[in-house]
């Protein structure tokens, strides 16, 4: 019986760390897709203030051309 107990008990711990495994993984992949949408939103408004000065550029070269 005490053989029996055994397994179990090695069973059970085998399938908790498949479990954590599982879980780490999970989480590094939710990690990895929020710092993704954070770069995407610095991009983003990276890219607006691009074009902001841009347009502000265009500006003051029309300004001075007159």
């Amino acid at each position: 019986m005490h053989v029996m107990e055994q397994l179990a008990s090695e069973q059970l711990a085998s399938e908790r760390t498949r479990d954590s495994i599982d879980l780490a993984q999970q989480l590094r992949h939710s990690r990895r897709m929020r710092t993704l949408r954070r770069a995407r939103r610095m991009e983003h408004k990276a890219e607006r203030r691009m074009i902001r000065a841009w347009r502000r550029a265009a500006e003051i070269r029309s300004e001075i051309d007159y």
